[in-house]
C-alpha cells in the first residue's frame, strides 16, 4: 500500500539520516518534481509524501527541516497519516529538527489522527497509556476535545488558552485563521509563543493572521 509505505519512510528514515548523500536517478528526480508540483498545489497527500522524500532523500538531498515543514504543512490540513508521523517524532524526539521528545504533544497529535480511524495511531495511545506516559483523559480519542465556544458579534478577542484548545481541539489551521481574522486576539504574539503554537499545530499562514490580529486594548 502506498501510504503505509510513504508512512513508513517518514517516521524512520530519521534514524538514519547519517547515511551517505547519492544522486538521484532521473525516474526519482521526475516523481519528486511531480510530488512537489501537488504539494505546492495545497493536496495534503502529495505534502505528506514530499516530507518523506525530503527525509529520506528520495529525489532531492536529504532535508530533515524541510521535510518537517511539508509534514505540518499536511498536519494542519488534516491528513491523518501526517499527524500520526508528527506524534511518533513528539513520542520519539528529533532534536536535530527541533522536535522535543515530549509524550502530551505525541497524544495531541496522535488523538487528531486516531478520530480519523487511524488505527497505528489508536494502538500508539493505548500503548503510552499502558506505560504511564499519558493520563486516560489524553489517551481517550473517542471523547472530543475541549474546543473554541462559539463567537458572537459581541464575543471577545481570542485568548492564547482558546487558540491552542482550537489546534488540540481538531480545529483546522484554515477555519482557526478565518475566525481570528474576524474577532481577532488579545496576546502579542511573541517569538516564543510563535515557537509554542507552531508545535502545537498552527501553520505559517495561521500564525501570520494572529501576528496582524491583536485587538486595541
Amino acid at each position: 500500500m502506498n501510504t503505509s509505505r510513504s508512512l513508513l519512510r517518514v517516521t524512520l528514515v530519521c534514524a538514519i539520516a547519517a547515511c551517505g548523500h547519492f544522486v538521484p536517478t532521473q525516474a526519482e528526480a521526475q516523481n519528486f518534481a511531480k510530488t512537489l508540483r501537488k504539494a505546492q498545489a495545497g493536496n495534503a497527500k502529495a505534502q505528506y509524501e514530499l516530507a518523506g522524500d525530503y527525509y529520506s532523500g528520495t529525489g532531492v538531498g536529504k532535508d530533515p527541516q524541510q521535510g518537517l515543514l511539508w509534514l505540518k504543512k499536511s498536519a494542519s490540513q488534516g491528513y491523518d497519516w501526517a499527524e500520526k508521523a508528527l506524534g511518533v517524532m513528539y513520542q520519539d524526539g528529533y532534536p536535530t529538527t527541533g522536535i522535543p521528545k515530549n509524550p502530551h504533544q505525541a497524544a495531541l497529535w496522535f488523538r487528531k489522527a486516531a478520530r480519523q480511524q487511524n488505527a497505528p495511531a489508536q494502538t500508539r495511545l493505548a500503548q503510552m497509556l499502558a506505560a504511564g506516559l499519558i493520563s486516560k483523559q489524553e489517551a481517550n480519542w473517542r471523547a472530543p476535545d475541549q474546543v473554541v465556544d462559539a463567537k458572537t458579534a459581541a464575543s471577545k478577542a481570542f485568548s492564547l488558552a482558546e487558540v491552542e484548545k482550537g489546534l488540540s481541539g481538531g480545529i483546522t489551521c484554515k477555519r482557526l485563521a478565518t475566525l481570528i481574522d474576524k474577532f481577532k486576539v488579545d496576546f502579542m504574539l511573541t517569538a516564543d509563543l510563535r515557537q509554542r503554537l507552531s508545535s502545537a499545530g498552527a501553520d505559517d499562514t495561521l500564525l501570520t493572521v494572529i501576528s496582524a490580529s491583536r485587538r486595541s486594548l
